[in-house]
């Protein structure tokens, strides 16, 4: 009995080592595919970009504490906001792409995110302009949550074979989600470096919009050569 168990189980062995070698052959040249693809890097750089915009958005409540000078409560409520206005932008901007090209959509949804950026970053908010603030929060916010809406849904017109869309969508995920790593350590050596003042902030922001604009520059490059089919 037990030699027929240790056979059975070699056989399986077998088969399964085959069968690891064989998706691995498969997936090197799925993925050897997928990186020829121009439309792959640019959603690349795109993701990571509007990702990089998603994880800055942590920080606002923060900066309604220090730089506006709420207290703990009303600055809770601002995130409380934040949080409202990511459904409600991602219904909004799915319905638009509904009516017009999805990747002019994404383009303008950096064009957003980098002029909220600029109005943190430019250091005119102060704790008397309480209209200014919040104009840039929901300005900030519709970029930002807009772009999460949109970027993978303009996929479909990057001419990416549908049996690679798998591998696609991984290596593009591998690369786009990295912010996850970076992006806390980032504004927080920034933060850290100026505590409680608003030029650790403004450092912050100007980084935002240089991510906004690398961003918008790659989505304004996918419209151009994929835009026609969306």
């Amino acid at each position: 009995i037990m030699l027929i168990g240790f056979l059975v189980w070699f056989f399986m062995r077998t088969n399964d080592v085959d069968a690891e070698e064989i998706l691995e052959r498969i997936s090197w040249g799925d993925i050897k595919q997928v990186l020829k693809l121009p439309s792959v890097w640019l959603l690349m750089v795109i993701i990571l970009c509007g990702y990089f915009g998603y994880k800055v958005t942590d920080i606002i409540s923060q900066y309604a504490e220090e730089v506006m000078l709420y207290n703990q409560v009303d600055a809770a409520n601002v995130g409380t906001l934040l949080q409202f206005l990511r459904p409600t932008t991602g219904i909004l901007f799915g319905l638009i792409a509904d009516r017009l090209k999805i990747t002019w959509l994404l383009t303008l949804s950096f064009f957003l995110t980098l002029v909220g950026g600029l109005l943190f970053a430019s250091g005119i908010m102060a704790p008397t302009t309480i209209s200014l603030f919040f104009m840039g929060v929901v300005i900030i916010a519709a970029g930002v949550y807009a772009t999460r809406a949109l970027y993978f849904g303009v996929m479909q017109v990057g001419k990416i074979p549908l049996t690679l869309t798998g591998t696609a969508v991984g290596l593009i995920s591998l690369v786009g989600y990295t912010p996850d790593v970076f992006a806390g350590p980032v504004y927080g050596t920034l933060l850290d470096a100026h505590p409680g003042e608003e030029l650790g902030h403004q450092h912050v922001f100007w980084l935002l919009c240089a991510f906004a604009f690398v961003g918008g520059m790659a989505a304004f490059i996918y419209h151009r050569k994929y835009g026609k089919s969306a």
